[in-house]
C-alpha cells in the first residue's frame, strides 16, 4: 500500500504570474515528515479522487514542512484549478511520502536546464550542488520574466545561474550547453516535453543516438509517442513470479500490474502510467519492451528491472522477483 499522510496548508504564496507555492505542515508537531533529497516529489490527492505529482522545493533540512509549487493550467484536469481556486490556508491535503526517481548521479559537471515550472526540482539540485562545492551551471528559461517563479532564489546561486526570458532573449542555446559539457558531465532537465526533446536531440547530435548524458523528469505522458517494439513470438508467454511461486501463461499485451494485483500480490503503484516509478520490479530473467519514462537508457538496457504498469516482455519467458 502507498504510505499517505494528511498535511495542513500553512502558507500559500504567489511566486510568479500563474504559479503559487504551498507550504504543507505537519498536523501533529511530534510527527516529523519523512526525509527527502533534491529531485524528490510527492503525490497530492485532490477531491476528484485522482492524484497529481509535484516536486518538493523547500529545505530538505527542515522536516516540519514540505513545499510545492503549482502552475495554473488553462486546461487543468482538476489539480491545479482546485488548488488555485478553492484551496485555502488551513485546509488539509492528503499526500504520499516523498518518491525519489530523479537523482543526482556522480558527475564531473552538472548542466541543469529548467523550463517554466520545471525550475522546482532543478533549483533544489543547484542549491545542493552549491552547498557541496560541485561544478554546475543552471539555465532557466521562461516565456517572460514575470512568469518565472523563484527568480530571487535562483539568482542567489550567482554566476552559475542564467535566466532566459523568451520574449526578450529568445530561447536557450541548448546546443551550446551540450557542446560545452565536459567529459563525465551530465545534463538534468525538467520542463515541457518540447524542451526535453530539444535537449535530447542536441545531446544526440553530439554523442550519437545512444547518448546517456541526459536525465529528465516528466509528470505527464501527454504528447509522448511510444515506438512499437516486436513482441514475443506466439500468442502467449510464460510469466514466473519467483517469490510467490506462480507461473502463468499470458498474452503479451496483458497488464502485469493488474495480473499480480488480482493474485493478491501487493505492489506499490500510483500513476499506472510509467511516470512515477512506484511499481519498479526486479527482473530475474527475460527481456523487456520498456515503455516507462523513469529508467535511463542504461538502466533499460540492463534488463534487470521494469515498471510493470506499462512495460511488457519481448521474450517467451519473463521471471520477476514477486
Amino acid at each position: 500500500m502507498v504510505e499517505q499522510r494528511e498535511l495542513r496548508v500553512q502558507q500559500m504564496r504567489w511566486e510568479s504570474d500563474g504559479v503559487i507555492s504551498l507550504r504543507l505542515s505537519r498536523i501533529e508537531t511530534s510527527d516529523p515528515l519523512p526525509v527527502w533529497a533534491p529531485g524528490a516529489h510527492i503525490d497530492v490527492y485532490v477531491p476528484d479522487g485522482t492524484t497529481r505529482q509535484y516536486s518538493l522545493c523547500g529545505d530538505p533540512g527542515d522536516l516540519s514542512y514540505y513545499e510545492i509549487a503549482v502552475l495554473r493550467e488553462p486546461e487543468s484536469r482538476g489539480g491545479s484549478s482546485y488548488i488555485h481556486e478553492q484551496l485555502r490556508t488551513g485546509d488539509r491535503l492528503m499526500v504520499t511520502r516523498p518518491k525519489q526517481h530523479f537523482n543526482l548521479e556522480d558527475a564531473t559537471h552538472y548542466s541543469l536546464i529548467a523550463g517554466g515550472i520545471g525550475i522546482t526540482p532543478i533549483m533544489t539540485f543547484g542549491e545542493h550542488l552549491a552547498r557541496e562545492g560541485k561544478s554546475f551551471s543552471l539555465t532557466y528559461g521562461g516565456r517572460t520574466a514575470d512568469a518565472m517563479a523563484y527568480r530571487a532564489r535562483v539568482g542567489a546561486l550567482g554566476e552559475a545561474a542564467t535566466f532566459v526570458a523568451e520574449d526578450v532573449d529568445g530561447r536557450p542555446d541548448l546546443a551550446a550547453i551540450i557542446n560545452s559539457l565536459p567529459e563525465g558531465g551530465l545534463v538534468y532537465v525538467c520542463g515541457p516535453l518540447p524542451l526535453l526533446r530539444a535537449v535530447e536531440h542536441a545531446a544526440e547530435a553530439r554523442f550519437g543516438p545512444e547518448q546517456d548524458v541526459v536525465r529528465f523528469e516528466l509528470f505527464s505522458r501527454a504528447g509522448i509517442e511510444i515506438e512499437e517494439t516486436p513482441v514475443v513470438d506466439g500468442e502467449t508467454y510464460e510469466l514466473v513470479l519467483a517469490k510467490s511461486g506462480h507461473t502463468l501463461r499470458l498474452k503479451p499485451d496483458a497488464n502485469i500490474l493488474d495480473v499480480v494485483s488480482a493474485l493478491g500480490i501487493e505492489v506499490e503503484n500510483d500513476c499506472r502510467d510509467g511516470i512515477c516509478g512506484s511499481c519498479t520490479t526486479r527482473v530475474l530473467g527475460g527481456t523487456i519492451d520498456h515503455r516507462d519514462l523513469v529508467l535511463t537508457k542504461r538502466e533499460q538496457a540492463a534488463m534487470d528491472q521494469m515498471l510493470i504498469c506499462c512495460s511488457r516482455p519481448t521474450s517467451s519467458r519473463l521471471e520477476l522477483d514477486l
